[in-house]
C-alpha cells in the first residue's frame, strides 16, 4: 500500500513536469522489473495509472493534449487580439496545481478503501499472458 501511494504522487509530480507519456514509458520496465521477481505489480500499475492521470492536470507540460490546448488559446488570443483568450503556463500552473493536488488526494482515499480491489491480479491482461 505504502510503496502504491509513493508511486502515485511521485508519479504525478514527475508527470506534471513532464509529459506523462514519457514518464509512464520509463516505469514499465520497472514495473515489469518488479514482476519477474515475484512481486504482485497489479496495484503498482494502477497507481501509476491514477499518478500520470492526475499529475497531467498540473502543468500545461503534464499531458500532450493540454499543451495542444496552450497553442490553440495563443493562436485564439493572437487571431482575436484578446489576451483573455490566452492560457499561459502560469495561469495553467495556478488553476491546475490544485485540482492535480485535490483529485490525488481523493484519489488517495478512494486507493485506501478499496486496496483489495486494486491488488487483486487481472484476469487475461496482456502482460499475464506473456
Amino acid at each position: 500500500m505504502t510503496a502504491c501511494l509513493i508511486l502515485m504522487w511521485a508519479s504525478a509530480v514527475f508527470s506534471a513536469a513532464i509529459d506523462n507519456i514519457p514518464f509512464t514509458a520509463a516505469m514499465i520496465p520497472i514495473i515489469l522489473g518488479l514482476e519477474t521477481q515475484g512481486i504482485n505489480v497489479t496495484p503498482l500499475w494502477w497507481a501509476l495509472a491514477v499518478g500520470v492521470g492526475m499529475g497531467g492536470n498540473g502543468t500545461h507540460l503534464g499531458s500532450t493534449a493540454n499543451v495542444f490546448i496552450v497553442t490553440i488559446s495563443e493562436r485564439l488570443a493572437k487571431q482575436t487580439g484578446e489576451d483573455r483568450y490566452r492560457i499561459t503556463p502560469g495561469l495553467w500552473f495556478r488553476k491546475g496545481t490544485p485540482v492535480m493536488i485535490s483529485t490525488l488526494v481523493i484519489s488517495t482515499v478512494i486507493f485506501w478503501v478499496f486496496f483489495d480491489f486494486y491488488e487483486t491480479p487481472l484476469p487475461n491482461s496482456a502482460f499475464a499472458q506473456q
